[in-house]
């Protein structure tokens, strides 16, 4: 069978004290290790979800921010857009009620001008019916019965 002398047994005991240092000096720092860096990363991950669930959380803000100002954005411009246009009403509404005014201011100044033309008019008639009369009959014989109206109511239905 198996031998057991000294040199084995003192083998033995060797081998056993340089699997124990190995461990004590290799292994269990080594352990150590990682299991600080498995730690470590275990914290970094712990950290990252926190940090991805705040900056979710921020994003959400900074979108319901930018809709607000958004909305915001379209108001004023309605409001802009509302006021502008009334304010074009109200300067049409201006330049043609100045329009008219100056239409009637032309159609009466018109009316004044057709008046005077016409009374100038009515007494060159007369003037030209009396000299033409005193020709054709005479000068003594010259009576004015022309009525000045009738004269003036046919210049008028003729223009």
């Amino acid at each position: 069978m198996l031998e057991l002398n000294g040199t084995v047994v003192v083998l033995l005991i060797s081998f056993l004290a340089f699997i124990w240092a190995l461990d004590l000096v290799f292994v269990k720092p080594v352990a150590k290790v990682l299991e600080a860096r498995a730690a470590k990363v275990e914290r970094d991950l712990e950290a990252s979800k926190a940090s991805r669930a705040e900056a979710d959380v921020v994003l959400v803000e900074y979108q319901k921010r930018l809709a607000d100002v958004r909305n915001k954005a379209q108001s004023i411009i309605n409001e802009g857009v509302t006021a502008s246009q009334k304010l074009r009403s109200e300067e049409i509404s201006k330049v043609q009620a100045g329009g008219r005014q100056k239409l009637e201011a032309a159609r009466v100044e018109l009316a004044d001008e057709k008046k005077g033309l016409v009374d100038q008019l009515v007494d060159r008639e007369i003037e030209l019916v009396n000299i033409m009369m005193g020709k054709l009959i005479g000068a003594s014989h010259v009576a004015t019965g022309l009525d000045r109206s009738q004269v003036k109511k046919a210049l008028e239905e003729a223009c």
